[in-house]
């Protein structure tokens, strides 16, 4: 196994701890997909006004820490909008009921 001698951090600055644990949680469900080439670790700052999730991210190659960040900057990015839709009720409206299916709900 090589050594995971790249390196970053990021600090994301959230609104409230609940925010940061959520994306904390959301991300981490996923198992690596390359557990030998990228690790991931995370804590959460509790601040005077909101919170901080902190990510480290180490890497065998600058490449695998290249490709690892954006699909982890894609990931929280989705997770932030799809927490600002339900917070703020940008849902969709449904016209009728909402019958329930094996997979879903359908309108």
């Amino acid at each position: 196994m090589e050594e995971l001698r790249h390196c970053v951090t990021l600090s994301i600055p959230c609104p409230t701890l609940a925010t940061a644990t959520t994306i904390q949680q959301v991300i981490t469900v996923d198992k690596e997909l390359r557990p030998y080439d990228v690790h991931k670790s995370f804590t959460v700052e509790e601040a005077d006004h909101g919170a901080t999730l902190h990510m480290t991210m180490k890497a065998t190659t600058l490449r695998h820490l290249r490709l690892a960040l954006n699909a982890f900057l894609e990931d929280a990015a989705l997770i932030v909008r799809t927490m600002d839709t339900f917070e703020h009720g940008h849902l969709m409206p449904t016209h009728g009921p909402l019958e329930q299916g094996s997979v879903g709900f359908a309108g």
